[in-house]
């Protein structure tokens, strides 16, 4: 009886396991079946369920959101484009795959991948022509750019979006099927945004279980302090807000999160070490640029950098080790010229140059309290740091005709160019401050600065040096623009030429008007204002550019304004007002209202007491993004000119 029970068993448990076992079998497959074998960067950031479908999947296609794959191969990145032939003008050159989901989201939906290398090929030209150099430093190995260009999708769009501006409606039409340059910029804009938000996404996935992303990668990482840096240069030319204070932020605090101020990366090649200090200093160049134009505190400090300064290209192509040369030795370098990268020598020079415009932006001259005369005080030991830099230039890096056609036969006529034109500017960028204005009716003759010196005292030795550098400074941006032929003229177009010329501008306009009796001779004043006037058609052209030259040229005429209404007493009229500030006028009534805009203390608005020169209120001008520039003068100029100057400059609006 028992060994029949078990039996009986036996065959039960065998009939159960074969109609059981390959239902479970096919449930186990199935659901293996249906798992999501990776899902888009979007839905692992917000833990959603993602079905895979590329280029984008529904959760993204439906939410109308970029769908970006970090993981995805070359030919996913930038795959070749289809354009049918009767793709209508103005209608973007995307895969057709993408779905068209709204007209608002338009943009965003169409940028799920680049466009060809071929496509890229002019955008890329302009970049390396414009920028690479001199505002970035080189901070990539060119002749591996073309093969490993796809590993950098967000650096890549950044380029484009900063480049696009440059193309000619042909050049637009060819490579990306839009109509202008601003047309590309505006649709590959909203994807350089999200990939930069997600550059700030720190992966959640433990790395066991999942590939590591593009953001937690160190290479990559390197990549997204560039496309920042590129990106923030997009949005200051622009003149989008302030999204590129943001921008270069980020990348600064990237590359201090990564030590590129330090020598710790032995592990890499020779070459990514190099590339990795050329990111660094292209970091602090973009932070000295933003801190003046925007009159912005600087960033990053040089008391805790201890990397060597960018070797040669040939030494990289040689993957030669560096030579250790640094801000300190530089000067005392003693081997061939041929062995130091002309971008060290411009890095240096920069740091000379905010050092002096520090004295501005900090306003030093109310702070220090020793007399600009002692060699102990600040303007002074800036002073002379820079000039002892200028003394110690090679004679293969003194400004002459020679030396600039040389240069531009090896295509540094920029860098050349823009080294000189900040050496002359530090000389005058500070000294500034002490250019009395004597206008016979002023009322801060009862105004002191730290040292006790009245902000009316005249000393010839510091005027000399403001007015024979300024000079200098226009005589070397005269003999380009005059003689240059259209490519020469691009040695003039860089983003450095606002902070080199402004201050100078001022200085042309002080010997105009200011009639001061040993330095605006008859032919200084002339030459001034030829020089004034050359500045003034740089930025006109600029304009058709670059948006913030609209700013830049505005101030210009401001400031051109302003000195006529002080010295002359001329008003200007109702029409060159708007030209000066249209944004500033309301409807004219002819009583001549100021629109109630009268600032008080409190207001976010800077104390008059806190600008008591002239040159004060006009750098104001270039930096103050809440007030019209106007009215920027009349709350400046209050705290010193006289009432009915003020009355009669101001009523007219």
């Amino acid at each position: 009886t028992i060994g029949r029970a078990r039996a009986l068993a036996d065959i039960s448990s065998d009939t159960l396991a074969r109609r059981t076992g390959p239902r479970m079998d096919t449930q186990k497959k199935s659901s293996r079946g249906r798992r999501t074998p990776q899902a888009c960067a979007t839905c692992r950031r917000r833990k959603t369920k993602c079905d895979g479908a590329r280029p984008r999947c529904r959760h993204c296609t439906k939410r109308n959101v970029p769908c970006t794959w970090p993981w995805a191969t070359e030919e996913e990145i930038l795959s070749p484009l289809v354009v049918a032939e009767s793709t209508a003008i103005g209608s973007p050159l995307v895969d057709e795959s993408v779905p068209d989901t709204s007209i608002q989201d338009t943009a965003q939906a169409a940028q799920t991948v680049l466009p060809t290398f071929d496509s890229l090929r002019r955008i890329f030209d302009l970049f390396f022509q414009r920028h690479f150099v001199l505002d970035f430093c080189s901070f990539d190995y060119l002749p591996t750019w073309e093969s490993q260009y796809s590993e950098k999708p967000f650096l890549v769009t950044s380029i484009v979006v900063l480049c696009a501006q440059y193309l000619t409606p042909e050049e637009s039409w060819r490579g990306f099927r839009l109509r202008t340059g601003h047309d590309v910029r505006c649709h590959y804009l909203p994807l350089a945004e999200s990939m930069a938000r997600d550059t700030l996404t720190t992966p959640t996935e433990s790395p066991k279980r999942e590939t590591r992303s593009h953001v937690s990668s160190p290479i990559a990482a390197v990549a997204n302090i560039q496309g920042n840096l590129v990106l923030a240069l997009s949005e200051l030319l622009a003149d989008a807000g302030s999204s590129h204070w943001l921008y270069a932020g980020t990348a600064i605090r990237m590359a201090q999160i990564m030590r590129l101020n330090k020598e710790y990366h032995q592990r890499h090649t020779t070459r990514e070490q190099e590339m990795r200090r050329r990111t660094f200093w292209a970091c602090l160049l973009m932070d000295r640029c933003l801190a003046y134009l925007l009159s912005k505190p600087r960033t990053l400090g040089l008391t805790n950098v201890q990397v060597a300064l960018p070797s040669t290209n040939l030494s990289v192509a040689y993957q030669e080790q560096t030579r250790g040369i640094s801000l300190e030795n530089l000067a005392a370098f003693d081997g061939f010229p041929s062995e130091v990268s002309l971008s060290s020598y411009f890095i240096k020079t920069v740091c000379l140059w905010s050092d002096m415009a520090d004295n501005n932006i900090c306003h030093k001259r109310f702070t220090d309290t020793r007399s600009p005369l002692d060699p102990q005080s600040h303007l002074a030991r800036c002073s002379r740091a820079v000039q002892e830099w200028s003394f110690s230039l090679p004679s293969h890096l003194e400004w002459s005709t020679e030396n600039y056609s040389t240069h531009g036969s090896l295509g540094q006529s920029r860098d050349f160019v823009s080294l000189h034109l900040l050496l002359r500017s530090a000389l005058c960028i500070a000294h500034q401050c002490y250019l009395p204005q004597l206008d016979g009716c002023s009322l801060l003759l009862d105004c002191l600065d730290a040292a006790g010196l009245s902000l009316l005292h005249r000393e010839p030795s510091l005027i000399s040096i403001c007015v024979s550098n300024a000079m200098a400074l226009g005589e070397i941006v005269a003999q380009i623009w005059k003689s240059a032929d259209g490519d020469g003229r691009l040695d003039l177009e860089t983003t450095w030429l606002a902070g080199t010329c402004l201050p100078a501008a001022n200085v042309f306009l002080w010997l105009q008007y200011a009639t001061d009796e040993e330095f605006s001779t008859q032919d200084v004043r002339e030459m001034a204002k030829y020089y004034f006037y050359t500045i003034r058609s740089i930025f006109s052209t600029l304009c058709g550019q670059w948006q913030i030259a609209h700013g830049w040229l505005a101030t210009l005429r401001t400031m051109e304004a302003t000195y006529r209404a002080a010295y002359l007493g001329e008003i200007p009229p109702d029409s060159e007002i708007e030209e000066l500030s249209p944004s500033s006028l309301s409807s004219h009534n002819g009583e001549g209202s100021l629109n109630g805009f009268k600032p008080r203390p409190g207001d976010g608005c800077p104390p008059v007491t806190e600008r008591s020169n002239l040159y004060d209120v006009l750098r104001m001008i270039t930096t103050e993004s809440t007030l019209e520039e106007l009215q920027s003068v009349w709350m400046y100029l209050a705290g010193g000119w006289s009432e009915d100057l003020q009355n009669s400059l101001f009523g007219c609006l």
